[in-house]
């Protein structure tokens, strides 16, 4: 009995508020809370904005998880050895065909500062003296530079002049600040154009350094005789027709590049980068 009352007592609390819940969402809602519900909409729409990212995160991470832990180490150290193998296979290789092919460097003497310029825009002349030097006015050496081998191949020669691409007209302030006599050049030769090119013929004697700068393209002549050394700077390509005597180095820069050097070619010093 008290059962079947109980029962119908929980079923017209049940039925109260059924109508209760019905009435309030047909009644409408009132100003304030309508205003009260606007204001609160854009940070219900963030907070369920920052709930869908933290779902999305948590996704992901459970995702990695599960990949991380599906890994075999054992393939993938295996798969880590087979590539360390083939890279050093390949360096290896790579070794081997490099050190085939290497040029022999060695270590030039100390050459005095007094004939070499560094920049070699301003010449230096080295006067020659028989007067004995005092240890306090000699300059000190220069630090050692890296010199290349000589090396000479066979070469023929196969032309009586100079190679001249185009005609150049002679350049008249480099003639006239050059002190020539027949066929001999004393003091520095500074040769930048193709005009001061022309002043080198075949045969012709040097008395001081030779300067060869600027140049796409040039042709040293033959049977030409330097006392001095010979500087090639920004020089593209520097060829040689065929037999010459240089008493001094050869100074070569790094924008610099020279063809082979012939077997019959005098050379007293060596080609220093």
């Amino acid at each position: 009995m008290f059962e079947r009352l109980k029962m119908k007592i929980a079923a017209r609390r049940a039925e109260r508020a059924k109508r209760a819940r019905r009435n309030r969402r047909n009644r409408r809602p009132g100003f304030w809370a309508c205003v009260w519900y606007i204001i609160c909409w854009p940070f219900r729409m963030i907070a369920r904005f920052i709930r869908w990212i933290w779902r999305l995160i948590c996704r992901f991470v459970r995702w990695l998880w599960r990949l991380i832990c599906g890994i075999n180490v054992i393939e993938l150290l295996n798969i880590a050895l087979l590539v360390a193998i083939i890279v050093l296979c390949a360096m290896l290789v790579i070794d081997i065909i490099n050190n085939t092919r290497k040029p022999t460097v060695i270590v030039a003497d100390p050459i005095p500062a007094s004939q070499v310029s560094k920049t070699f825009n301003v010449p230096v002349i080295a006067e020659p003296t028989t007067k004995p030097v005092s240890t306090a006015s000699v300059r000190k050496p220069l630090p050692k530079t890296v010199a290349l081998p000589i090396k000479r191949e066979q070469s023929h020669r196969v032309m009586s002049e100079p190679v001249r691409v185009v005609k150049a007209t002679p350049d008249v302030v480099a003639e006239k600040q050059t002190a020539k006599i027949d066929n001999k050049m004393y003091g520095d030769v500074i040769i930048d154009s193709r005009g001061a090119a022309r002043m080198l013929v075949n045969g012709i004697e040097i008395n001081g350094n030779l300067y060869l700068q600027n140049l796409r393209k040039y042709t040293l002549p033959c049977d030409i005789k330097i006392t001095g050394n010979m500087f090639v700077r920004d020089v593209n390509m520097l060829q040689f027709c065929g037999e010459f005597e240089i008493n001094g180095n050869i100074y070569v820069t790094p924008t610099s590049s020279f063809g082979p050097i012939p077997q019959n070619a005098h050379l007293g010093g060596q080609v220093i980068l």
